[in-house]
């Protein structure tokens, strides 16, 4: 299994998520944001990565 940490900056601080290629298709990003765990699939890499922005960015907007 292929596992790569990246920064992503959410509301101007960074964070950082580990991302873990589950199978062929489906990547998994981990990231704690707000003293919680946010872990989210999806078809790659990058898109892993954009779809754990996006729920961190609403958990920190709600």
């Amino acid at each position: 299994m292929s596992e790569r940490e990246y920064k992503v900056t959410v509301w101007g601080k960074p964070h950082a998520v580990t991302v873990y290629q589950k199978s062929k298709s489906v990547w998994e990003a981990v990231g704690h944001y707000m003293e919680e765990t946010i872990r989210v699939t999806d078809r790659s890499a990058g898109s892993a990565i954009k779809r754990w922005k996006s729920a961190a960015t609403y958990k920190g907007n709600g």
